[in-house]
């Protein structure tokens, strides 16, 4: 007759002592995971504007430390950023190539491992005096999957003037005269579809009633585009500074190169925005 287990001690007498305190160890630890992420996920942030006037750059998978990433355009668009007097912008995710992310993925790589793409990210990463706040993405997140490490804590780290705000997506609301404009940060999964919007429908429509930003920033699928208002929301896919890569040929996927400039007027009731994408050709 099979034995029931109600009490830790019945546990005990079944399996040992060294067997229950194995699996305490083991649920201390996944608990200190948690408690460790609980200030990178889901977080918002709160800005401050003395004028009802937004301007702000939005970038995305940059993916340094790959043999593809677009390093001339990415300082060409902060070097445009600079002379339209733009102070911040926000990235979107994979800021990093990440490791072992999809077969045969090592032969696309300049830079091999966490260390050496961040030391890659410290040294060629514009520095021109611009802040960029960042979240991170799936690529950004094989390193935790492979060593626990978080990305984007390294990385700010490393580079001062880039602040981590989480992973895979964060809000930034932005105080205003005439009240808060919200942006949300968003580096989410899946493929890319045929209809360059048809990922923002679905991700908008997904969003909770009563939580919907003003703004959608959305990463992940290397495509450029705006749609000014769907569900009362601007949603706009942030581009890559990332050229195509053979694993993206062979899947018919393009690369939409360049970053946005985004300036928004927050009035009484409405928002004017207008954003233009800044295109690098190769």
């Amino acid at each position: 007759m099979k034995q029931s287990v109600k009490t830790v001690q019945d546990f005990e007498t079944l399996h040992g002592q060294p067997k229950i305190k194995k699996l305490q160890a083991a649920l201390a630890a996944e608990h200190a995971k948690v408690e460790a992420l609980a200030d990178v996920q889901g977080k918002t942030v709160v800005e401050k504007s003395a004028d009802c006037r937004l301007v702000f750059g939005l970038t995305g998978d940059t993916h340094m430390g790959c043999l593809y990433h677009h390093n001339s355009a990415l300082h060409g668009f902060y070097d445009l950023l600079k002379e339209r007097g733009v102070k911040v912008v926000y990235n979107t995710g994979d800021l990093l190539a990440g490791h072992k992310v999809y077969r045969g993925m090592e032969f696309e790589l300049r830079d091999i491992g966490l260390d050496a793409q961040v030391a890659r990210v410290q040294k060629d990463h514009p520095d021109n005096g611009i802040i960029t706040r960042f979240i991170t993405g799936n690529h950004d997140a094989s390193f935790k999957h492979e060593a626990g490490v978080v990305a984007g804590r390294v990385i700010q780290s490393a580079r001062p003037d880039m602040e981590f705000l989480g992973e895979e997506q964060a809000r930034v609301e932005m105080m205003t005269p005439n009240g808060k404009f919200t942006l949300m940060l968003l580096h989410p999964g899946g493929g890319s579809s045929y209809a360059l919007s048809y990922r923002p429908q679905k991700i908008v429509e997904s969003l909770e009633g009563g939580t919907k930003p003003d703004m959608i920033a959305i990463g992940h699928y290397h495509k450029a585009d705006f749609m000014p208002s769907y569900r009362n929301v601007a949603a706009i896919q942030t581009g890559t500074f990332q050229r195509q890569t053979p694993f993206m040929a062979r899947q018919g996927l393009a690369a939409h190169v360049g970053g946005w400039i985004v300036e928004v007027i927050k009035g009484k009731g409405h928002n004017v925005i207008k954003a233009e994408f800044v295109a690098f050709y190769v």
